[in-house]
């Protein structure tokens, strides 16, 4: 359950992310980021308010207790008959100016009490509803949390492939320059053709391309991420991971319906919300019930702060709303409502299966093509191995190394994606199914870690 937020909002401001010394880990990310998270904040202020509801319900079987006070001045002569009355000051003059009474003044002090003693479940129903609010107001700050953590693990890992993408685009930069270098003082004494070296400068065009583009791509998810965690971009760690071929427990369809229709957050909040909706309807059906309620009032009079006269009136009130023409209506309204509850519900059911069953599809098809992605990368690195030498030799053109190089760069960034992949859609099959907790996202910092 959430507890005040007031220590944990000064151990946000004091302990700073960037304060640590080390590289980011994906765990110390999703710390972070769940502290600084605007939308959990708001889930959480929604819990506090659903428990305030809940208490003000409650409170309202206590009645209401009130002081009253009043001064008046007047000529009316029922007023100043009554007054008098009140003030114990009536006598048998008093019926000779009863038609032209004097002024007559008063200071009332008084106290009124009143306690429901059956409201048509009005109470009860209220009360109810008050439970059902925190359940699903805490519901929907679990299911917050575990989307966020999703977010900055998806965010945390595209950084990782976006640097990883940088660093094989600068290398394959640095390399095919290196090989334009002996290709020019090959050219220049004629031993390279010129269309080769200039085909080949083409070539190192593109490469130069990808490095750029995947540089300032990595700049981007950088600075996203940093906002995502509610830090400097300046001042923010370096992730501290590398994309690799991590072995998952094995995943199947039914294991993780079950668990998305046994833990999903969201759609517990949602079945709340539907029991709230059918306990309104209820509410809304029994309001041609009769209310009872015991008052108290006691209540003091006085012409003057010297001497006041006291009574009390105590009693049962019985009120019953016969004849009401908006009851049928007010009936129909929240029997609607409970419906459409409902079928939010149903839907969000079905919604939830078609997330589990596209997260699992994802998954494997990622599992299922990285073997085909480590093939071709290494088909590609061993084309250009036995190009390099060739080349150097005399019996290759430059041109062929440099689209070997360039095949070499395409096949190892598409390897990454994969990889990418792989563990993005493992934590996608997490969130369907509700089980991106602490200890998921550990399991993933280690096997993805430096």
């Amino acid at each position: 359950m959430i507890k005040s937020t007031t220590i944990f909002s000064a151990c946000l401001v004091l302990s700073p992310l960037a304060a640590n010394a080390g590289p980011l880990t994906l765990g110390a990310a999703v710390e972070q980021g769940l502290r600084s998270d605007n939308i959990i904040k708001e889930e959480a202020a929604r819990v506090t308010g659903a428990r305030a509801n809940l208490s003000q319900a409650k409170m309202a079987r206590l009645g209401g207790f009130k002081l009253k006070g009043m001064y008046t001045d007047g000529t009316d002569p029922v007023y100043a008959f009554a007054t008098a009355m009140k003030q114990g000051t009536f006598s048998m003059a008093s019926l000779a100016t009863i038609n032209d009474p004097s002024p007559a003044r008063n200071y009332m002090g008084g106290i009124e009490a009143g306690i429901p003693l059956f409201t048509g479940f009005a109470v009860s129903n209220v009360v109810k509803m008050g439970g059902l609010g925190i359940e699903a107001a805490q519901s929907g700050y679990e299911r917050a949390r575990t989307g966020i953590t999703f977010k900055i693990t998806y965010q945390w890992l595209t950084v990782l492939l976006r640097a990883k993408l940088a660093g094989i685009a600068g290398e394959s930069v640095r390399s095919a320059e290196a090989e334009l270098k002996t290709a020019q003082m090959l050219k220049d004494k004629g031993m390279v053709l010129g269309s080769d070296y200039y085909g080949a400068e083409a070539i190192l065009s593109t490469l130069k391309g990808y490095d750029l583009n995947w540089r300032k791509a990595l700049e981007l998810e950088q600075e996203k991420l940093a906002i995502t965690l509610g830090v400097d971009p300046g001042t923010m760690p370096a992730p501290a991971g590398e994309l690799r071929e991590a072995a998952y427990a094995p995943k199947t369809s039914e294991k993780l319906a079950a668990a998305a229709s046994g833990g999903r957050r969201d759609l517990k909040a949602m079945e709340k919300l539907a029991a709230i909706a059918r306990t309104s309807q209820s509410m809304q059906e029994n309001s041609v019930l009769p209310v009872v309620e015991a008052f108290g009032a006691w209540e003091t009079n006085s012409e003057s702060f010297s001497d006041f006269k006291s009574n009390r009136l105590v009693g049962l009130r019985v009120t019953v709303p016969l004849g009401d023409p908006a009851y049928f209506a007010r009936k129909n309204a929240a029997s609607a409502e409970a419906s459409m509850a409902q079928s939010r519900l149903d839907e969000a059911r079905k919604q939830a299966k078609v997330e589990t069953e596209e997260a699992l599809n994802n998954y494997q098809a990622a599992a299922e093509s990285l073997p085909i992605a480590r093939e071709t990368l290494a088909k590609a690195r061993q084309s250009y191995e036995l190009f390099v030498p060739l080349y150097r030799q005399g019996r290759q053109s430059v041109l062929e190394v440099l689209r070997a190089k360039a095949s070499v760069l395409q096949a190892e960034a598409a390897y990454y994606e994969t990889l990418y992949k792989l563990n993005l859609y493992h934590a996608q099959t997490l969130l369907a199914s509700e089980t991106l907790d602490a200890a998921a996202i550990k399991e993933m910092s280690e096997k993805l870690g430096l």
